[in-house]
This record gives structure tokens, sequence and C-alpha cells, in this order.
């Protein structure tokens, strides 16, 4: 079915069973061979994907009071690194040929909090990736006030890859994200990151609640000390998105994208790379749009997205640990039927069988379906309002200065390929048996002038 759109005062024909788009509908009328995903029934079995993310709850301490938090019991309660390390040998052995792998400690504590367990769990992947020859990225995200030069410095001679929390502006960040005797934190992270060496590597994420600000002001201000931002709408609190500052952010939406392109045409891709190199929420559905991706199902969690909980068990995120139909394994074994079962939950479009971009957005999040017994419409209208803003940008960036559009469509290529077997690393390697893997990548990187 056609579906007409229209976004920024630009009319657009989108077919709803595939996701093809056009400005002009007989384009799409006459398009006999396209795909029809809505007759595609796939089950987990067919699920497979090139990476795997296996995450930690480290603690659940922290030493902030972020009002939008998940985490409700912050008693300190941390994980052992034996059990950590029996979490991993089954996550390894349960998916040995995957191309990469990841490790994110970030969980729903303060993960610098245990520096030496953070440290401890890269020694171990290290003595992993040795046996099985293939990369494993340790990284977190923290709030950024315990990350002092000396902290960082010992985290980047270990390859450790981090981010830090940091939401909007000075003014609202210090409302929502304040320590636990009440202080501001703001001034005090940005020094910090600012004091890292190779900083550009510190990936900052924002969360967005219903105190709207400037998109174009924060990511001009952000994109000074980072190169990678994510802005990311706070779920299943009291601070979230409501029915009156919808509306608000999706006007700042327009104005960012109008700003994205402008400077886009220009030739000045310092802030859509910012958005693009990370996982924003909004340069999610850019990527899609400009790589022409389609999605069947929301998320990876629970299928090559896993998390340690305190209590032993498995889950599919973060913030799922405290709904039992979410825990997907124990420290003994990875349950099948509970992936495959979440699957076909994803796979089941009922919800979105009417929406013109529902093989672009991919669904409703699985917490939020359950919490809200369908879909979310306040997120619903968010999300179809940024894939259409996705869609006119790469449109009208094609028509004003489409040599920009390509030199703008390989980065994009080269940040997917960052989730696949480094080809030239897995060459060296083979050239040098002399070095394990850990030797032989850190001389390759050395050589290649990588950090």
């Amino acid at each position: 079915m056609i579906i007409e759109e229209n976004i920024l005062d630009l009319d657009i024909y989108i077919e709803s069973s595939n996701g093809n788009f056009s400005i002009y509908k007989y384009i799409l009328e006459n398009n006999f061979y396209a795909n029809n995903y809505d007759y595609v029934n796939l089950s987990f079995y067919d699920y497979n994907t090139s990476s795997m993310v296996f995450c930690i709850n480290l603690s659940n301490g922290c030493n902030l009071k972020c009002d939008y938090c998940f985490n409700s019991n912050k008693n300190g309660k941390s994980i052992d690194l034996n059990t950590i390390k029996q979490y991993l040998d089954l996550c390894f052995n349960t998916y040995p040929n995957k191309e990469k792998y990841y490790v994110d400690l970030s969980g729903k504590g303060e993960p610098l909090l245990f520096l030496k367990t953070i440290l401890e769990v890269k020694e171990y992947c290290e003595t992993i990736s040795n046996k099985i020859n293939r990369e494993i990225l340790v990284s977190f995200v923290c709030n950024g006030t315990l990350l002092t030069k000396e902290v960082a410095d010992i985290l980047q001679k270990r390859g450790i890859l981090f981010g830090v929390s940091l939401d909007g502006n000075e003014l609202i960040h210090n409302k929502h994200r304040r320590t636990i005797d009440n202080k501001e934190t703001y001034k005090d992270i940005i020094e910090n990151v600012n004091n890292v060496p190779h900083h550009e590597y510190v990936g900052c994420a924002t969360t967005l609640t219903k105190d709207v600000f400037s998109l174009v002001n924060s990511i001009k201000e952000l994109s000074k000390t980072f190169n990678t931002i994510g802005y990311k709408p706070a779920r299943n609190c009291n601070e979230a998105f409501d029915d009156n500052s919808i509306d608000l952010w999706l006007k700042e939406y327009d104005k960012l994208t109008l700003f994205l392109i402008d400077e886009s045409i220009k030739g000045n891709h310092k802030y859509i790379k910012t958005l693009l190199n990370g996982d924003d929420y909004f340069g999610k559905f850019i990527k899609r749009i400009i790589l022409n991706q389609r999605c069947l199902i929301r998320c990876d969690g629970g299928l090559s997205r896993l998390t340690l909980n305190d209590d032993g068990n498995i889950y599919i995120c973060p913030s799922s640990i405290e709904y039992e139909e979410f825990k997907v394994g124990n420290l003994y074994l990875i349950d099948y039927s509970a992936q495959s079962k979440l699957f076909d939950i994803q796979m089941n479009r009922n919800y979105c069988k009417d929406c013109s971009v529902k093989y672009i957005c991919g669904g409703e999040c699985l917490i939020e379906k359950t919490l809200s017994k369908g879909n979310n419409k306040l997120m619903c209208k968010y999300k179809k309002h940024l894939i259409l803003l996705a869609i006119y940008f790469v449109i009208t960036l094609q028509n004003k200065n489409n040599f920009e559009f390509m030199k703008l469509l390989d980065f994009t290529k080269e940040v997917g390929s960052r989730s696949k077997l480094d080809k030239e690393l897995d060459k060296f390697l083979k050239e040098h048996p002399e070095y394990n893997f850990i030797e032989g990548k850190k001389v390759f990187d050395n050589l290649n002038k990588k950090y």
C-alpha cells in the first residue's frame, strides 16, 4: 500500500510493505519487483549477526541521583570477577564464530566506582582474544564525574573505550543529573573530558526528557568536545516525553535537520558525523535511509545482546532486569526457547501493520510495549517524524549536492564496517604468526597510527 506523507512541506510517497520511498508516486507504482516484507515470516533460527554484545551490570551503586534513572535500588551491590568470568565463558562458548565482540560494562550503576574490576575484565578478554583470534572491544558509559586525567590515561593505555552521559545543555543537565549531596555536575564533567588525552574518542550520551532545549545549539556546543553524540529519549519514567513536550521536540528536530542539510551542502559534515558516528536515535534512521537498509525487528536485546545482572541471571538489556519475562538465561545456560519467543514477539507486526515506515523503524521497544500494553503512541509519533526527516535529509542533500551525499555515504559505510572483521588486521596477523592476537594488534595499530 502506497501512503502519502508530508514533512517540511515535501510530499513523500512510501510503500508500506517495504519502506521504499519517492517524491514521485508512479515510481513506486511501477516497481513490480520490489520486496514485500509483509509476507516474510522469519524464526530465531534465521537470525544471524556479525557481532555480539555481552553487557555486564558491574554494580547498582552510583554517586549521582539522576531523576529519570531506572535503577531504584542503589545499595552498591557488585558482581565479583569469578561470576563475570563464568558469564563470559558461557557467552563465548555459545557464540564462538562471530567476526567481532563487544563487552559493555555500562549497566545500571557507575562503572568507575569499580575501576579495578574493569581492568581485570579487560585482561580476561585479552586472554580470550588470544584463544579465539578475534577482537573484543571493552567499553562503558560513565557519568564523567570520576573521569580524572589519571583514570582516563589508565583506561586508554589498556585500550578500553569509554563515553560519558551529558544531557543537553548546562541548565537541563544540572536539573536532572546531580550528585547524591545535590551538587551540580556539568562543568566538572566537561572539564574532565577536555583534560582526557585523545578525548576525540570519548562519546557523549544525552538523554532527552520533557524539558525541551535547542538541539542545534546543543550539537554546536557538544561537538566542541565530542566527535560522537547520541541523543536518546528517556523511557518509562515521569521525566519522559509527554503530550506537552512532544510537539516542541519535533520542531527542534525540524530545525536540526535543516541545519544539518545546510552544513552538509557546504561540505561541512562535522555535525552530521557526530550523530552517525555512534548510536544516536535520529542518526540510526539516517544511516538506514542512506544505506537503504530495512529492519524487520526492533532491537538486538536478548538476541545478539545479552546482559548479566547481579542476581546471576541474564536479561535482554540493563533496563529489563526487573521483568521476569525478559530473562533469557543464567550463568549455566542461555535459553534458546526464551530468545526464540522474544524474536517471535518482535516479528509480530500487528501493532504496526498500518504504519508507512514500519520497516525503517522496526517496531516498539519490548519493555515499552509491555508497560504500554502495545505501542507507546508518543514514541511512535516521535520515531515516525524522525524517519520522515531522515528521508527528507537524504532526498534534499542528493538533489542539492550529490557529491557531498556520496562522501557521506562512504563515511556511513565505514561506520557500519566497524562491527565486522577488520580484514587488514586479519591479513597482518596471518602474515605474522609470531604474534598472538593482542601483541599483533598493538603492532598493527602502531604501524597504522591507530589509537
